[in-house]
C-alpha cells in the first residue's frame, strides 16, 4: 500500500493549556483557579499532518482543506504549515470570523480536555468547498484522505464520500458527541481506517449497540476493541481499526485479527495533542507502505523490529507527551532512518516480506 498524496479536513487553529491543580473532574457549576501554561496548543488537523509532512512531505504531497481567519494568528499557523512541509493553497481566508480557538484543560495527571471555539473561520469549511477541492487536487486512488474533528460533520462526510468514490484510502477519526450523527450518515461504511480513543469507542459502540448500551461502560481493552469491531464490520466487512487507551496503549484490528501496542516508555510533560501525533504517525506509516499490523502483539515498543504504521503512530506519541507544545516540533525525516525505516526501501519493493 502507497499513496503519494495526502488530502484531509479538520480544524485549523490555536488554543491555551490551562493546568488544574487538583486532580478531581470539573464540576459543571464549579470555578477553579488554574494555572497557565506557556505551551503552545494546536488544533487537530495541524497536528496530524504536521507529522505527516515533517516525516515524508518530501516525498507525500499534503493538502490540508481548512479556514483560517485574515488575522495575526492564522497567517502564522499557515507560515509554520508550510515550513512543516504543507502545502497551503487549499487554506481559505475569512475576513468575517476568526481563526479557531481550543481551551485544553489538563488534570495533574497529565489527562484532560478540550473546548474548540464553533463560531471561527473553520466553519466556512463547507461541503461544496471539500468537493471542489478534491476535485481540483485530481484525488484518486494514490490518495489517502483523512476526516478530522473540528470542522461540520457535513464537510468530513462529504470529503469521506468523494474520497470513496474517486477510490481514495479513507480515514475517519469521530469525536464522542458525534457518534449518532457519523452512524445516521453511513459514514461507517466509507471509511477504510476508523481511529478513536477509548472515549470515542464507547461512543460509538453505545449508538450501534443501544440494547447493550448499559453493558459498554464495562467493556475494557481487548473486550471494547472485540465489541466495536464486531458491530461495524457488520456495516463494512473490510475495515480497520485504530482505537488508542492513553498509557495503557493501542490496540489495532484488521481482518478480524486484534494486535495490542504498548505505549512508549518516555517521560510525559504534555499528553495534549498524544492521540492526533498517533494518528498521523499511522497514516505516514500507511503511506510508506507500511501495514496497519505488525502481526505480532509485544509488552514493549521496539522489543522487535518496527515494521507496522500503527508502531510508528506509537513512535510518534511517544515523541509528542515528551514536549510540552501539542506538536513535537523536532520532527524530521532523519527519525525514520534512526528507527528503522528507509523510505528508498518501501518506495521501490525492497523489504517487500513485510509489507501488505
Amino acid at each position: 500500500m502507497k499513496f503519494d498524496k495526502v488530502v484531509g479536513t479538520g480544524g485549523v487553529g490555536t488554543g491555551m493549556l490551562l493546568l488544574s491543580p487538583i486532580q478531581d473532574t470539573l464540576g459543571r457549576s464549579e470555578s477553579r483557579l488554574v494555572h497557565m501554561s506557556s505551551a503552545r496548543d494546536y488544533c487537530k488537523l495541524h497536528i496530524v499532518f504536521h507529522y505527516i509532512a515533517a516525516l515524508i512531505g518530501k516525498q507525500t504531497e499534503v493538502y490540508p482543506l481548512s479556514y483560517v481567519g485574515q488575522d495575526t494568528m492564522g497567517e502564522e499557523l499557515l507560515g509554520e504549515m508550510r515550513l512543516a512541509g504543507m502545502h497551503t493553497e487549499y487554506m481559505g481566508r475569512s475576513e468575517e470570523l476568526r481563526t479557531m480557538l481550543s481551551v485544553c484543560l489538563q488534570y495533574p495527571d497529565k489527562e484532560g480536555c478540550n473546548m474548540t471555539v464553533i463560531n471561527s473561520a473553520a466553519s466556512r469549511v463547507t461541503p461544496e468547498y471539500i468537493r471542489s477541492s478534491m476535485e481540483a487536487l485530481s484525488v484518486d486512488a494514490n490518495t489517502l484522505v483523512a476526516a478530522i474533528p473540528e470542522v461540520s460533520a457535513e464537510s468530513r462526510i462529504a470529503l469521506l464520500r468523494e474520497g470513496k468514490e474517486r477510490g481514495a484510502f479513507c480515514v475517519l477519526s469521530v469525536p464522542a458527541a458525534e457518534a449518532e450523527t457519523f452512524l445516521e450518515a453511513d459514514a461507517f461504511t466509507l471509511c477504510d481506517l476508523l481511529a478513536v480513543n477509548e472515549e470515542e469507542a464507547r461512543a460509538v459502540l453505545s449508538a450501534m449497540d443501544k440494547e447493550r448500551e448499559g453493558d459498554t461502560q464495562e467493556s475494557f481493552g481487548d473486550e471494547l476493541v472485540l465489541r466495536l469491531y464486531e458491530q461495524v464490520e457488520r456495516l463494512n466487512p473490510e475495515i480497520q481499526l485504530l482505537v488508542t487507551f492513553g498509557k495503557h496503549g493501542a490496540y489495532t484490528m484488521a481482518g478480524r485479527r486484534l494486535e495490542y501496542l504498548p505505549a512508549a516508555q518516555v517521560s510525559v510533560k504534555n499528553t495534549t495533542g498524544a492521540g492526533d501525533a498517533f494518528l498521523g504517525g499511522t497514516i505516514t506509516g500507511l503511506c510508506l507502505g507500511l501495514p496497519l499490523q505488525k502481526s505480532s502483539s509485544e509488552s514493549a515498543l521496539e522489543e522487535t523490529e518496527l515494521l507496522s504504521a500503527a508502531e510508528l503512530g506509537t513512535f510518534c506519541a511517544g515523541l509528542a507527551v515528551q514536549c510540552e507544545d501539542s506538536i513535537a516540533w523536532e520532527t524530521e525525516p532523519g527519525i525514520l532512518d534512526g528507527i528503522g525505516i528507509s523510505c528508498t526501501d518501501i518506495k521501490t519493493g525492497r523489504n517487500k516480506d513485510t509489507l501488505q
